[in-house]
């Protein structure tokens, strides 16, 4: 998640919780924002974060890793009101999924539905437009 933007920027699914899993998200989010990659990555202390290889990938792009306390996750607080909303729009009746891909397309649908459509509280407008108009603001004050 792009603190400022509050959009979901990286994301990757799989059946297993690991390193593998977290380097493929954050090289999706380098990805989908152009290469260009976040000053800051916060995190909490789960053994896929702490791993040699996504640590020394993270800071081989030159990211300065964050990490929350232990057991604290009001210190990542962004990320955890997201969770939580993201599972009340994807609905928890799980047995309505017809099988995994169906499954797996309303994970799509509701992160994009979350990007684009849903007003966040605190932008008063979808995190995608947000960072539409901030970046229309920049080239404007660029001059570009």
């Amino acid at each position: 998640m792009d603190l400022f933007t509050r959009e979901i920027v990286g994301w990757q699914i799989s059946s297993k919780h690991d390193k593998n899993l977290v380097i493929k998200a954050f090289l999706d989010g380098v990805m989908n924002r152009d290469l260009q990659k976040p000053t800051y990555i916060h995190t909490d202390q789960g053994s896929e974060y702490t791993s040699q290889d996504y640590t020394k990938l993270v800071q081989d792009f030159g990211v300065t890793i964050s990490m929350s306390t232990k057991s604290s996750p009001w210190e990542n607080g962004f990320q955890e009101s997201f969770y939580n909303n993201f599972k009340t729009d994807l609905g928890l009746e799980f047995d309505r999924f017809e099988n995994e891909d169906h499954f797996l397309g309303e994970i799509h649908y509701t992160l994009h539905n979350y990007n684009h459509n849903r007003i966040h509280s605190a932008l008063k407008m979808p995190p995608a437009k947000f960072h539409a108009n901030y970046l229309e603001t920049v080239c404007k004050k660029r001059g570009a």
